[in-house]
Protein backbone atom coordinates (compact mmCIF):
# COMPACT_ATOMS: atom_id res chain seq x y z
CA UNK A 1 0.00 0.00 0.00
CA UNK A 2 2.86 2.27 0.77
CA UNK A 3 4.35 1.54 -2.67
CA UNK A 4 1.13 2.34 -4.46
CA UNK A 5 0.50 5.57 -2.75
CA UNK A 6 3.59 7.23 -3.83
CA UNK A 7 2.84 6.18 -7.35
CA UNK A 8 -0.60 7.64 -7.18
CA UNK A 9 0.70 10.71 -5.56
CA UNK A 10 3.28 11.00 -8.29
CA UNK A 11 0.57 10.66 -10.87
CA UNK A 12 -1.51 13.28 -9.19
CA UNK A 13 1.48 15.52 -8.97
CA UNK A 14 2.19 14.96 -12.64
CA UNK A 15 -1.44 15.64 -13.49
CA UNK A 16 -1.42 18.85 -11.52
CA UNK A 17 1.84 19.89 -13.21
CA UNK A 18 0.38 19.11 -16.60
CA UNK A 19 -2.75 20.96 -15.68
CA UNK A 20 -0.74 23.89 -14.50
CA UNK A 21 1.25 23.85 -17.68
CA UNK A 22 -1.95 23.72 -19.74
CA UNK A 23 -3.45 26.47 -17.68
CA UNK A 24 -0.34 28.58 -18.16
CA UNK A 25 -0.39 27.85 -21.87
CA UNK A 26 -4.00 28.87 -22.16
CA UNK A 27 -3.31 32.07 -20.29
CA UNK A 28 -0.36 32.90 -22.52
CA UNK A 29 -2.46 32.10 -25.61
CA UNK A 30 -5.17 34.44 -24.47
CA UNK A 31 -2.71 37.27 -23.94
CA UNK A 32 -1.34 36.96 -27.45
CA UNK A 33 -4.80 36.95 -29.02
CA UNK A 34 -5.93 40.25 -27.36
CA UNK A 35 -5.29 42.69 -30.28
CA UNK A 36 -8.93 42.51 -31.31
CA UNK A 37 -12.27 41.84 -29.71
CA UNK A 38 -11.45 38.08 -29.76
CA UNK A 39 -10.64 37.73 -26.03
CA UNK A 40 -14.34 37.94 -25.30
CA UNK A 41 -14.70 34.36 -26.73
CA UNK A 42 -12.19 32.88 -24.26
CA UNK A 43 -15.00 31.81 -21.91
CA UNK A 44 -14.73 28.06 -22.82
CA UNK A 45 -11.27 27.96 -21.18
CA UNK A 46 -12.94 27.93 -17.80
CA UNK A 47 -14.68 24.69 -18.57
CA UNK A 48 -11.45 23.12 -19.68
CA UNK A 49 -9.76 23.92 -16.39
CA UNK A 50 -12.62 22.31 -14.53
CA UNK A 51 -12.20 19.15 -16.57
CA UNK A 52 -8.48 19.03 -16.03
CA UNK A 53 -8.67 19.21 -12.23
CA UNK A 54 -10.97 16.24 -11.38
CA UNK A 55 -9.42 13.75 -13.77
CA UNK A 56 -5.72 13.65 -14.03
CA UNK A 57 -5.96 11.22 -16.90
CA UNK A 58 -7.36 13.74 -19.30
CA UNK A 59 -4.02 14.42 -20.90
CA UNK A 60 -5.61 14.19 -24.32
CA UNK A 61 -7.25 17.49 -23.44
CA UNK A 62 -4.08 19.03 -24.69
CA UNK A 63 -5.52 18.45 -28.13
CA UNK A 64 -7.86 21.29 -27.36
CA UNK A 65 -5.02 23.71 -28.04
CA UNK A 66 -5.52 23.54 -31.81
CA UNK A 67 -9.18 24.18 -31.26
CA UNK A 68 -8.29 27.32 -29.35
CA UNK A 69 -6.14 28.68 -32.13
CA UNK A 70 -9.00 29.01 -34.65
CA UNK A 71 -10.94 31.15 -32.23
CA UNK A 72 -8.68 34.16 -32.67
CA UNK A 73 -9.44 33.94 -36.39
CA UNK A 74 -12.88 35.27 -35.68
CA UNK A 75 -11.58 38.88 -35.88
CA UNK A 76 -11.18 38.24 -39.61
CA UNK A 77 -14.74 39.48 -39.79
CA UNK A 78 -13.27 42.96 -39.35
CA UNK A 79 -12.07 43.21 -43.00
CA UNK A 80 -15.68 42.67 -44.02
CA UNK A 81 -16.54 46.06 -42.50
CA UNK A 82 -14.15 47.96 -44.82
CA UNK A 83 -15.74 46.81 -48.10
CA UNK A 84 -19.21 47.59 -46.80
CA UNK A 85 -18.18 51.22 -46.14
CA UNK A 86 -16.58 51.70 -49.59
CA UNK A 87 -19.63 50.83 -51.73
CA UNK A 88 -21.74 53.28 -49.73
CA UNK A 89 -20.26 56.51 -51.28
CA UNK A 90 -21.04 55.60 -54.92
CA UNK A 91 -24.74 55.41 -54.07
CA UNK A 92 -25.14 59.22 -53.55
CA UNK A 93 -23.06 60.00 -56.67
CA UNK A 94 -25.69 58.86 -59.22
CA UNK A 95 -28.19 61.64 -58.31
CA UNK A 96 -25.59 64.25 -59.39
CA UNK A 97 -26.16 63.78 -63.18
CA UNK A 98 -29.84 64.36 -62.57
CA UNK A 99 -29.13 68.07 -61.78
CA UNK A 100 -27.93 69.14 -65.32
CA UNK A 101 -31.40 68.24 -66.51
CA UNK A 102 -32.59 71.56 -64.98
CA UNK A 103 -31.09 73.86 -67.69
CA UNK A 104 -32.95 71.90 -70.32
CA UNK A 105 -36.18 73.30 -68.88
CA UNK A 106 -35.06 76.94 -69.30
CA UNK A 107 -35.01 77.01 -73.15
CA UNK A 108 -38.79 76.48 -73.29
CA UNK A 109 -39.12 80.02 -71.87
CA UNK A 110 -38.99 81.60 -75.32
CA UNK A 111 -38.52 85.18 -74.15
CA UNK A 112 -36.76 86.32 -77.39
CA UNK A 113 -39.87 85.44 -79.37
CA UNK A 114 -41.84 88.16 -77.53
CA UNK A 115 -39.17 90.78 -78.33
CA UNK A 116 -39.28 89.92 -82.01
CA UNK A 117 -42.87 91.13 -82.16
CA UNK A 118 -41.91 94.64 -80.91
CA UNK A 119 -39.99 95.87 -84.02
CA UNK A 120 -42.91 94.89 -86.17
CA UNK A 121 -45.17 97.35 -84.35
CA UNK A 122 -42.58 100.17 -84.54
CA UNK A 123 -42.25 99.98 -88.35
CA UNK A 124 -45.70 101.29 -89.42
CA UNK A 125 -45.40 104.85 -87.99
CA UNK A 126 -42.26 105.63 -90.04
CA UNK A 127 -44.02 106.13 -93.42
CA UNK A 128 -46.38 108.76 -91.94
CA UNK A 129 -44.07 111.81 -92.21
CA UNK A 130 -43.77 111.60 -96.03
CA UNK A 131 -47.55 111.73 -96.29
CA UNK A 132 -47.57 115.14 -94.57
CA UNK A 133 -44.99 116.58 -96.97
CA UNK A 134 -46.87 115.12 -99.89
CA UNK A 135 -49.94 117.16 -98.96
CA UNK A 136 -47.87 120.37 -99.06
CA UNK A 137 -46.40 119.59 -102.46
CA UNK A 138 -49.79 118.52 -103.73
CA UNK A 139 -51.11 122.11 -103.61
CA UNK A 140 -51.06 123.53 -107.12
CA UNK A 141 -49.40 126.90 -107.87
CA UNK A 142 -51.60 129.95 -107.75
CA UNK A 143 -52.38 131.73 -111.02
CA UNK A 144 -50.11 134.74 -111.76
CA UNK A 145 -51.14 137.90 -109.92
CA UNK A 146 -50.83 140.51 -112.62
CA UNK A 147 -52.86 143.01 -114.70
CA UNK A 148 -55.79 144.98 -113.33
CA UNK A 149 -54.82 146.40 -109.93
CA UNK A 150 -51.29 145.06 -110.32
CA UNK A 151 -50.98 147.10 -113.56
CA UNK A 152 -52.64 150.23 -112.11
CA UNK A 153 -55.52 149.75 -114.56
CA UNK A 154 -58.36 149.26 -111.99
CA UNK A 155 -58.66 153.01 -111.41
CA UNK A 156 -57.40 155.40 -108.69
CA UNK A 157 -58.75 156.38 -105.30
CA UNK A 158 -58.64 160.07 -104.38
CA UNK A 159 -57.48 161.14 -100.94
CA UNK A 160 -55.16 163.36 -98.90
CA UNK A 161 -51.57 163.13 -97.76
CA UNK A 162 -51.09 161.09 -94.56
CA UNK A 163 -48.91 163.96 -93.30
CA UNK A 164 -51.66 166.55 -93.92
CA UNK A 165 -49.68 168.44 -96.56
CA UNK A 166 -51.30 170.24 -99.49
CA UNK A 167 -51.31 167.74 -102.38
CA UNK A 168 -53.84 168.77 -105.09
CA UNK A 169 -54.99 165.75 -107.12
CA UNK A 170 -53.87 163.20 -104.51
CA UNK A 171 -54.77 159.71 -105.81
CA UNK A 172 -53.54 156.15 -105.24
CA UNK A 173 -54.10 153.17 -107.59
CA UNK A 174 -56.94 150.87 -106.48
CA UNK A 175 -55.71 147.95 -104.38
CA UNK A 176 -52.58 149.84 -103.23
CA UNK A 177 -51.71 151.92 -100.15
CA UNK A 178 -49.35 154.93 -99.95
CA UNK A 179 -46.54 155.68 -97.48
CA UNK A 180 -44.58 158.94 -97.21
CA UNK A 181 -41.89 160.35 -94.96
CA UNK A 182 -41.30 163.97 -93.97
CA UNK A 183 -39.11 165.63 -96.60
CA UNK A 184 -37.20 168.83 -97.20
CA UNK A 185 -38.79 171.28 -97.62
CA UNK A 186 -41.92 169.12 -98.11
CA UNK A 187 -43.04 165.56 -98.69
CA UNK A 188 -44.01 163.72 -101.86
CA UNK A 189 -47.49 163.74 -103.36
CA UNK A 190 -49.06 160.81 -105.27
CA UNK A 191 -51.07 161.27 -108.49
CA UNK A 192 -52.68 159.31 -111.30
CA UNK A 193 -50.53 159.54 -114.45
CA UNK A 194 -52.48 159.68 -117.69
CA UNK A 195 -49.59 160.63 -119.98
CA UNK A 196 -49.15 157.61 -122.23
CA UNK A 197 -45.46 158.46 -122.62
CA UNK A 198 -45.06 157.58 -118.96
CA UNK A 199 -47.10 154.34 -119.06
CA UNK A 200 -45.35 150.93 -119.30
CA UNK A 201 -48.51 148.96 -120.23
CA UNK A 202 -52.20 149.83 -120.44
CA UNK A 203 -53.28 153.46 -119.98
CA UNK A 204 -52.32 154.40 -116.41
CA UNK A 205 -49.38 154.40 -114.00
CA UNK A 206 -48.71 155.56 -110.42
CA UNK A 207 -46.80 158.87 -110.07
CA UNK A 208 -44.76 160.22 -107.10
CA UNK A 209 -43.53 163.84 -107.15
CA UNK A 210 -39.94 164.76 -106.08
CA UNK A 211 -39.52 168.10 -107.84
CA UNK A 212 -37.37 170.42 -105.69
CA UNK A 213 -37.75 168.25 -102.58
CA UNK A 214 -35.62 165.63 -100.81
CA UNK A 215 -37.87 162.83 -99.61
CA UNK A 216 -38.85 159.21 -99.93
CA UNK A 217 -42.29 157.70 -100.58
CA UNK A 218 -43.94 154.71 -102.20
CA UNK A 219 -46.85 152.26 -102.42
CA UNK A 220 -47.51 148.74 -101.10
CA UNK A 221 -49.99 145.86 -101.35
CA UNK A 222 -50.35 142.24 -100.27
CA UNK A 223 -50.12 139.12 -102.44
CA UNK A 224 -51.70 135.72 -101.80
CA UNK A 225 -49.23 132.86 -101.35
CA UNK A 226 -49.03 129.13 -100.61
CA UNK A 227 -46.72 128.23 -97.71
CA UNK A 228 -43.50 126.70 -98.99
CA UNK A 229 -43.90 127.93 -102.58
CA UNK A 230 -41.39 130.18 -104.31
CA UNK A 231 -42.55 133.47 -105.83
CA UNK A 232 -41.05 135.64 -108.53
CA UNK A 233 -41.86 139.33 -107.99
CA UNK A 234 -41.36 141.76 -110.90
CA UNK A 235 -41.91 145.50 -111.28
CA UNK A 236 -41.14 148.36 -113.66
CA UNK A 237 -40.10 151.88 -112.71
CA UNK A 238 -39.12 155.14 -114.36
CA UNK A 239 -37.89 158.49 -113.04
CA UNK A 240 -37.38 161.80 -114.78
CA UNK A 241 -33.84 163.10 -115.13
CA UNK A 242 -32.63 165.20 -112.20
CA UNK A 243 -29.41 166.60 -110.78
CA UNK A 244 -30.10 164.15 -107.91
CA UNK A 245 -31.12 160.83 -109.56
CA UNK A 246 -33.91 158.97 -107.77
CA UNK A 247 -32.96 155.67 -106.10
CA UNK A 248 -35.53 152.89 -106.66
CA UNK A 249 -35.90 149.81 -104.44
CA UNK A 250 -38.21 146.80 -104.01
CA UNK A 251 -39.18 145.64 -100.51
CA UNK A 252 -40.70 142.28 -99.44
CA UNK A 253 -42.22 141.41 -96.07
CA UNK A 254 -42.74 137.64 -95.94
CA UNK A 255 -44.85 138.01 -92.78
CA UNK A 256 -47.42 140.12 -94.61
CA UNK A 257 -46.75 143.24 -92.52
CA UNK A 258 -47.95 146.74 -93.50
CA UNK A 259 -45.19 148.92 -92.01
CA UNK A 260 -42.59 149.82 -94.62
CA UNK A 261 -40.11 150.74 -91.87
CA UNK A 262 -40.47 147.42 -89.98
CA UNK A 263 -37.47 145.18 -89.53
CA UNK A 264 -39.33 142.31 -91.21
CA UNK A 265 -39.09 144.10 -94.57
CA UNK A 266 -36.17 143.13 -96.82
CA UNK A 267 -35.16 145.81 -99.32
CA UNK A 268 -33.60 144.97 -102.70
CA UNK A 269 -31.95 147.59 -104.95
CA UNK A 270 -33.43 147.93 -108.42
CA UNK A 271 -31.75 145.63 -110.91
CA UNK A 272 -31.59 148.11 -113.81
CA UNK A 273 -30.71 151.79 -113.61
CA UNK A 274 -31.27 154.74 -115.94
CA UNK A 275 -33.18 157.97 -116.28
CA UNK A 276 -36.14 158.78 -118.51
CA UNK A 277 -36.49 155.06 -119.36
CA UNK A 278 -38.40 152.12 -117.90
CA UNK A 279 -36.14 149.93 -115.82
CA UNK A 280 -36.95 146.39 -114.60
CA UNK A 281 -36.31 144.55 -111.33
CA UNK A 282 -37.03 141.00 -110.12
CA UNK A 283 -36.58 138.93 -106.95
CA UNK A 284 -37.49 135.33 -106.00
CA UNK A 285 -38.55 134.50 -102.45
CA UNK A 286 -40.06 131.52 -100.63
CA UNK A 287 -43.29 132.28 -98.80
CA UNK A 288 -43.62 130.85 -95.26
CA UNK A 289 -47.25 131.85 -94.92
CA UNK A 290 -50.36 132.62 -96.92
CA UNK A 291 -49.55 136.28 -97.68
CA UNK A 292 -46.56 138.53 -98.34
CA UNK A 293 -46.32 142.29 -98.86
CA UNK A 294 -44.71 144.04 -101.83
CA UNK A 295 -43.26 147.59 -101.33
CA UNK A 296 -42.17 149.96 -104.15
CA UNK A 297 -40.14 152.96 -103.00
CA UNK A 298 -38.42 156.01 -104.52
CA UNK A 299 -35.85 158.19 -102.76
CA UNK A 300 -34.73 161.64 -103.98
CA UNK A 301 -31.49 162.43 -102.07
CA UNK A 302 -31.34 166.18 -102.79
CA UNK A 303 -33.89 168.92 -103.32
CA UNK A 304 -33.26 169.50 -107.02
CA UNK A 305 -35.39 170.03 -110.11
CA UNK A 306 -36.97 166.94 -111.67
CA UNK A 307 -37.08 163.43 -110.21
CA UNK A 308 -40.77 162.61 -110.75
CA UNK A 309 -41.11 158.79 -110.47
CA UNK A 310 -43.58 156.28 -111.96
CA UNK A 311 -44.42 152.61 -111.14
CA UNK A 312 -46.28 150.25 -113.46
CA UNK A 313 -46.83 146.64 -114.51
CA UNK A 314 -46.21 144.72 -111.26
CA UNK A 315 -46.73 140.95 -111.10
CA UNK A 316 -46.26 138.03 -108.66
CA UNK A 317 -45.79 134.57 -110.20
CA UNK A 318 -46.06 131.32 -108.21
CA UNK A 319 -43.12 129.07 -109.12
CA UNK A 320 -44.31 126.19 -106.97
CA UNK A 321 -42.40 124.46 -104.18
Amino acid sequence: MNRTWPLQSKRRLAATVVGAVLLLGLLLGNVQCRPGPGPVTATPTKTRLALAVPTNTLLPTATLLPSDTPTPRLPTASPVVAPTASPAPPSPSPPLPAEPAVPTETPPSLLPTSTATLPATAVPPSPRPPTATATIHAQPPLPPQQGGEWDMEAGFVAGISPLGEDCPGWAVAAGWQAFVAPGTPASSCLNENKNLDNVRSGERSQELTFDFISAEAGIWRKAQTVPGHRYQIEAWGKHVRSESPVELSLGVDLSGGEDWQAGSVTWYPWDETGEDIWVHTQVVVRAPGETLTVFLKGYHPFAAQGGATLFDDVQVVDLGP
